[in-house]
């Protein structure tokens, strides 16, 4: 007999999917522009720039799982992870703003301001980012209408995509261009954050649900991180997740340089995320109905596997005509949406392992754990590319000499291809095949947990 699992309400899920917009928006904009905006609009250095990326992930090595335990064992009537998202989210707003504002100061405040409120936003987005993605287990029991509320997520993280890469540059320019439009338009991306977090507030408020009767459990961060510890598969999704960003970061980092100094075509850049953009909307829709196909594991090892296909063509031939390069970049939006999307629906299965094997959850934990492992690696990707541009001597709004295109068209290509390769390495040791989780789950089921 088929196991009859609890599943949430559409326009529940619809509204909590709104938490993609709002997360997303701030990732591509950080991603995509913030270090061009601080090199070629703030006039900071790129290894100052590198240092202050490296420096904010050691910080949330400590701060990302500590909010993860904070979250599973917060109790209050407005439930464990929904209080963090409704107050967190207008001061992350107002940090975004910040972030793309440029006042003017000496050279040595200028390097205080951007640590300041880079760590700061940093902060705020551990505090609302990695609640919001804990709630997705909270909402649904049923691992296929999971990897559907990921893929509604996925679909807003989509469409704050459009509103990063195809409209910064020409609304920066409507706003006044510059500092100014820059900084309008980093306000108008922190209103549109709080309001998208707000709603992913409401749609998880049926479900988010404290037993304030129940007798209250301390938080043991040492008993908590063994369950992270301990926890292979964990393990091994935030290597493969890890490195999968890593990959995409430094693609996305350099994207700027890449048609300003090697192309020559700043132009195309809109053209080239409405390319990608089209790729992903054409995903997302088949990745429930493939995951189920071909299961979550092997689905991810195809999809980081096949997406070093493109890059290589990309890496050989980087000047090549703009009809080729766009179709190249088409099909690694395509592809490479695949594992940076299955990520996070994997997430709830390594839960569910950890709760068979160890028979305790940790939702925020787990949450937290993939969460830092995404900033840790956007992070990574920014320094490595801020510090290897710096050390070829690249100098902002300056005819680049051939040590620094080179290194530009790596960073685009070849560090890529490096990060997806350790990705399937770590994802052949990755232990949750379809049949495995069926299980895990069937036995859960029986324990009456999960």
């Amino acid at each position: 007999m088929e196991t009859k699992y609890a599943k949430a309400k559409f326009l529940d899920v619809f509204k909590y999917s709104f938490g993609g917009l709002g997360s997303n928006l701030a990732f591509f904009l950080v991603m995509s522009y913030l270090t061009f905006f601080y090199t070629d609009i703030f006039g900071i250095s790129s290894m100052v720039v590198s240092g202050l990326m490296l420096i904010s992930r050691f910080i949330d090595a400590f701060t990302d799982p500590v909010m993860g335990m904070l979250g599973d064992h917060t109790r209050s009537k407005m439930g464990k992870y929904r209080p963090w998202i409704i107050w967190g989210a207008p001061v992350l707003g107002f940090l975004i703003f910040l972030l793309f504002t440029a006042p003017d100061l000496s050279p040595n405040m200028k390097v205080v301001y951007v640590y300041v409120v880079y760590i700061a936003y940093s902060l705020a987005s551990t505090v609302v980012n990695i609640p919001y993605h804990s709630l997705t287990p909270v909402m649904s029991q049923d691992p296929y209408q999971r990897t559907v509320i990921v893929s509604w997520k996925q679909g807003m993280g989509t469409v704050s995509q459009f509103i990063i890469t195809i409209m910064a540059l020409p609304l920066v320019e409507a706003f006044g261009g510059g500092k100014q439009g820059w900084a309008v338009y980093g306000a108008l991306i922190g209103i549109l954050t709080t309001a998208a977090f707000w709603i992913c507030a409401w749609g998880g408020k049926k479900y988010d649900v404290c037993d304030m009767d129940k007798e209250r459990v301390p938080m043991n961060m040492a008993k908590d991180l063994k369950l992270l510890i301990k926890n292979k598969p964990m393990l091994m999704l935030m290597i493969a997740f890890g490195t999968d960003v890593l990959a995409n970061a430094t693609y996305s980092a350099v994207n700027m340089y890449y048609f300003k100094y090697v192309l020559n075509r700043v132009d195309l850049v809109p053209k080239v995320a409405s390319a990608i953009l089209f790729a992903g909307i054409i995903l997302l829709p088949l990745l429930p109905a493939l995951s189920r196909l071909f299961g979550k594991k092997r689905l991810y090892w195809f999809g980081s596997l096949f997406s070093i296909i493109p890059l290589v063509v990309m890496w050989l031939k980087p000047t090549a005509p703009v009809t080729i390069l766009m179709s190249m970049m088409a099909v690694f939006g395509f592809i490479s949406r695949i594992p940076s999307n299955l990520g996070w629906a994997m997430l709830p299965e390594c839960s569910d392992y950890g709760e068979w094997k160890f028979g305790q959850r940790a939702d925020g934990l787990m949450s937290s754990s993939l969460t830092f492992i995404n900033k840790f690696g956007m992070a990574i990707g920014g320094f490595i590319a801020s510090f290897l541009l710096g050390l070829v001597g690249f100098v902002a709004n300056q005819e680049q000499t051939p040590q620094v295109l080179n290194m530009i068209v790596f960073l685009r290509f070849g560090m890529p291809v490096l990060g997806y390769i350790a990705s399937l390495i770590s994802m052949a040791f990755y232990e949750i095949t379809n049949e495995k989780y069926a299980e895990i789950r069937t036995e859960l089921d029986e324990r009456g947990e999960g």
